[in-house]
């Protein structure tokens, strides 16, 4: 039955109605007043804050604080509409350096709760608000001894068409919570203290190091050595920096969740700064896994624009393609290096080994990037690297194993010392190159055939007996190497696709770039060329090995946006990555023994991103673990 229309005449709303709907922009649920009345606590230069809920923050939220405080003056201003203290003008949103700007926190909260609050000001009288919802609050002399104490209750309870849509207690409580962690982790140098219904669940104490911040308030029961903090800034006109906190691969989620990007102190939604971290640390993770990661990013606010988002979640940025390089190649680099150290490592012979009491460890604990225009630094020929062709004395098995023993250790010191001793660290392309002028490593030497297919384990780990050794080989990263192989020795070979494959960019700057590495692509196989829509782009030749779809190639493409100069081989290593087999996938005895035969074929025994392909247990080794001599 269709509804009759009828004619409502233009009325202008009440002040209280209107302020109430304003309200409920700002104020949608409790972790909103939490989220607003944190910001101003920090802003007010408070050492200690306390954030208090009951009812999940329904009931009452109460967050006090020891900063600056305020006046009689301005208590009587602050609750009400656009009143703040932050800014003056319209050209000071481009030069804020404050959490807190609109001046309309306190005159919504004040409008949808019942809100208190008292302050004191140093060498001034302390003062107690009752607010009203008209702008006659009430004012009263109190007691405090310095600071500010801000108290919510009954929320939403003159508007019951908001309050039914909130979620049970427990859970506005755990966004509470959420919210409060989120405000904790950019500034360590502040104590904080989470109580809930009496309870007290979290107590973050005032600390210099953002890797103990992000192990408190992320309640994580690891080690700090398993955390790296790199550093960044804008060597060349000074207008960022940026400190990251990351886990190791020991530490994963199945989930982006525990990324979390601040900027200016304020934590954002910015995909950009996520995909970087992801692009710095893929292939280091087990595949659909993520990092636990923080970056912590001060830009000049010129460069940002906060005010286009009612809870600030959002920003403007006028280039963040610096940043991305900056984070995305740093975390590649700290991670390649990790990678490398922990092959050797895995390798060691330690006689006193205690299984029970073993410990991952980070050992690069500190990074600094700066941006370069170069990518790649250029290394002497005369670098001392290791010989790794005399590991094939491992399988002599006319030595003994006192003998295998002693050898390896010397080896593996040999090694790590001339790898490790130096500051810079080498990139894929040099690891590459050095085995590639010791065509007389063990690699080469021995006979892919002569292997034991074991079988598999998890779907993920394939076990071969070689050598007298036991390969675990990571069944993904080989395939991946393999796919990666093929596509750098038919590189430009191509087919025709019966029906092109049509894409249209978004921006002008997608077009820019598509010309930019259009030549590249051509190199590998695929035609690309402009339709008459300049928004409009097609592909008309794939390369013969390619085995993705339309949706994917396009993705890998746009996945990192690199300069031409680094694109080809990154995007061929992600082609790869995709048509891999995936972690989890079973595969027969017979694919198994065909990826098994071509690993050990391989030159290079690590995935394109840099991840050892396999790892090493050796018979001496195995008596150690279960202690026989």
């Amino acid at each position: 039955m269709e509804e009759k229309k009828i004619y409502r005449p233009v009325k202008q709303l009440s002040a209280e109605v209107a302020r109430k709907i304003a309200a409920g922009e700002v104020i949608d649920r409790p972790n909103a007043i939490v989220r607003e009345l944190l910001d101003n606590a920090i802003d007010s230069g408070a050492k200690s804050i306390t954030v208090e809920i009951s009812g999940g923050g329904i009931d009452k939220i109460r967050i006090t604080d020891d900063g600056f405080g305020m006046t009689k003056e301005d208590l009587i201003a602050c609750a009400k509409p656009h009143a703040t203290s932050k800014i003056t003008s319209e050209s000071d949103l481009l030069s804020l350096n404050t959490l807190g700007f609109r001046g309309e926190a306190l005159a919504s909260i004040a409008a949808v709760s019942r809100l208190e609050i008292t302050t004191r000001r140093e060498n001034n009288p302390a003062y107690h608000l009752e607010a009203q919802l008209t702008d006659e609050h009430i004012i009263n002399p109190a007691v405090l001894e310095k600071g500010t104490i801000v108290q919510t209750q009954s929320l939403f309870e003159n508007i019951p068409a908001r309050r039914i849509f909130l979620k049970r207690p427990s859970s506005e409580g755990n966004l509470c919570k959420q919210t409060f962690i989120e405000k904790s982790l950019p500034n360590p140098q502040i104590s904080f203290k989470f109580i809930s219904d009496g309870n007290l669940k979290l107590d973050l104490s005032a600390t210099s190091s953002y890797i103990q911040r992000c192990i408190q308030a992320l309640e994580l029961k690891v080690s700090e050595k398993l955390f790296f903090e790199i550093e960044g800034k804008d060597n060349v006109n000074n207008e960022w920096n940026y400190k990251l906190i990351v886990g190791d691969s020991s530490i994963y989620r199945s989930d982006k969740k525990n990324i979390h990007i601040f900027v200016n102190g304020r934590k954002i939604t910015e995909y950009s700064l996520v995909q970087a971290i992801e692009y710095g640390v893929e292939g280091s993770f087990p595949n659909g896994t993520h990092p636990i990661a923080c970056l912590f990013l001060n830009i000049d606010s010129k460069l940002v624009d906060f005010n286009i988002h009612p809870a600030k979640k959002e920003a403007k940025f006028k280039d963040l393609s610096q940043i991305h390089h900056s984070v995305s190649s740093s975390l590649k680099n700290i991670f390649l290096q990790s990678n490398k150290k922990a092959m050797f490592e895995t390798n060691e012979f330690q006689p006193s080994f205690e299984y029970d009491n073993f410990e991952s460890k980070s050992h690069f604990t500190k990074i600094t990037q700066e941006p370069s225009s170069s990518q790649t630094k250029n290394y002497s020929s005369q670098k001392n690297y290791p010989d790794f062709s005399r590991y094939s004395s491992f399988t002599n098995k006319n030595s003994t194993s006192k003998e295998n023993l002693e050898f390896a250790n010397k080896i593996y010191q040999e090694a790590k010392n001339s790898i490790y001793s130096e500051e810079e660290s080498f990139t894929e392309n040099e690891i590459s190159s050095f085995i590639n002028e010791n065509k007389t490593s063990s690699y080469e030497k021995q006979n892919s055939h002569e292997f034991k297919y074991l079988g598999s384990a998890f779907n993920v780990f394939l076990f071969v007996e070689k050598d007298e050794k036991i390969y675990v080989i990571d069944q993904h990263a080989a395939h991946e190497r393999i796919l990666f192989e093929e596509f750098l020795k038919t590189s430009g070979e191509k087919q025709q696709l019966l029906f092109p494959y049509e894409f249209e960019v978004e921006s002008e700057s997608q077009s820019e770039y598509l010309q930019g590495i259009q030549d590249e692509l051509i190199k590998a196989g695929f035609t690309l060329e402009k339709t008459e829509n300049s928004n409009k782009w097609k592909i008309t030749t794939i390369p013969i090995k390619w085995q993705g779809t339309k949706e994917t190639l396009w993705e890998s493409i746009f996945e990192k946006q690199q300069s031409p100069k680094d694109f080809m081989r990154n995007f061929l290593a992600t082609c790869a990555c995709k048509a891999a087999i995936k972690e989890g996938t079973y595969i027969d005895e017979f694919t198994a023994k065909d990826i098994i035969q071509k690993t050990f074929a391989l030159e290079d025994p690590h995935c394109p991103h840099g991840r050892p392909i396999w790892f090493i247990l050796t018979q001496e080794e195995l008596y150690q673990r279960v202690r026989r001599t």
